[in-house]
């Protein structure tokens, strides 16, 4: 395959991956819901309510030119066990203010002047805030995918060079969840910037709404169905090793020759089911049977990359 048409195939592969937010109404869902848990978490950890609203969800690629654009004061960097990138939440110049400002019990009848140097006293009650974002984040995502993010650092100096060292070039596209934090004249905005590659294998799920409607659906008749469906039978292969030959050479295949394979004892085996690959496992012996044993489920989309670049 030449270069040109390997940069080609990445580019579409990488376009079908983006996220536009237009196209996924879920996404407001989880905005919504997501400001209503943080406003509910926040009021009982301050003297005094705050409001938050959910503003909007767009693409961000980040750039030191980019979080000047958007007053930055902070960044509370994002980890999670289960994606090796950095998810961010970030706060402009205004958010430790509001959010002291509530800490204190004020009801935000002056709007704190733009850029003031943070204080130990509004940084203490910024990071708290902003955890409370990553914390409340992990639920309301759940019913789609389970994030399990974790705070990491506070970043107050030097943001920009920071990400930059941090964060690998090819891993700075994010979906951001825009929020607007206020109380009375005080008011803030906050950003919460999840990975993209973490979000673009669910898409599928953002795209529809859940249905939270009454079911009309016989539930003794969906239990037999259900029944039913279990005692299908299917046909499972286990399958050790794919590769090619030519005409030529499979003409020439008669009983007794041996066929080297590229698999070793070693290799995963493919588990397929009805043409559909599922899981990969590891091969043994229990007794006198060869079986399997099940290590890793199969990733489509990982599969249609695979499939494409194979070629």
């Amino acid at each position: 395959m030449d270069t040109v048409t390997e940069r080609n195939i990445g580019e579409r592969l990488r376009s079908a991956a983006r996220i536009e937010p237009e196209r996924f109404p879920r996404l407001k869902l989880i905005g919504n819901k997501w400001a209503e848990a943080v406003s509910a978490k926040l009021a009982a950890a301050h003297a005094s309510p705050l409001s938050v609203e959910f503003v909007a969800s767009s693409p961000f690629v980040l750039s030191t030119a980019a979080l000047s654009e958007t007053d930055t004061q902070m960044v509370l960097t994002v980890r999670s066990a289960k994606w090796r990138e950095t998810a961010l939440v970030a706060a402009d110049g205004r958010f430790a203010d509001t959010i002291t400002e509530a800490g204190f019990g004020g009801d935000g009848r002056d709007a704190p002047a733009a850029g003031r140097p943070l204080t130990s006293v509004g940084r203490f009650f910024a990071d708290a805030a902003l955890r409370t974002f990553v914390e409340t984040g992990n639920a309301v995502f759940a019913d789609v995918v389970a994030l399990g993010m974790s705070a990491d650092r506070l970043l107050v100096e030097g943001i920009g060079h920071k990400l930059e060292e941090a964060i690998a070039p090819e891993a700075r596209a994010f979906l951001e969840f825009r929020f607007r934090v206020s109380i009375g004249r005080c008011e803030a905005a906050l950003r919460v910037a999840i990975p993209e590659s973490v979000l673009s294998p669910h898409r599928r799920k953002f795209a529809a709404l859940p249905d939270e409607g009454p079911s009309i659906v016989d539930e003794t008749w969906t239990r037999d169905l259900e029944a039913g469906f279990q005692k299908t039978d299917m046909h499972v292969r286990a399958i050790l090793c794919e590769q090619q030959s030519s005409l030529g050479e499979i003409s020439t295949f008669h009983v007794g020759q041996t066929i080297a394979l590229d698999a070793t004892m070693q290799s995963l085996v493919l588990l397929e089911c009805e043409g559909q690959r599922l899981f990969r496992g590891s091969m043994g012996r229990s007794r006198d049977t060869y079986v399997v044993k099940v290590s890793e489920p199969v990733d489509p989309t990982e599969e249609f990359i695979d499939d494409i670049l194979a070629h």
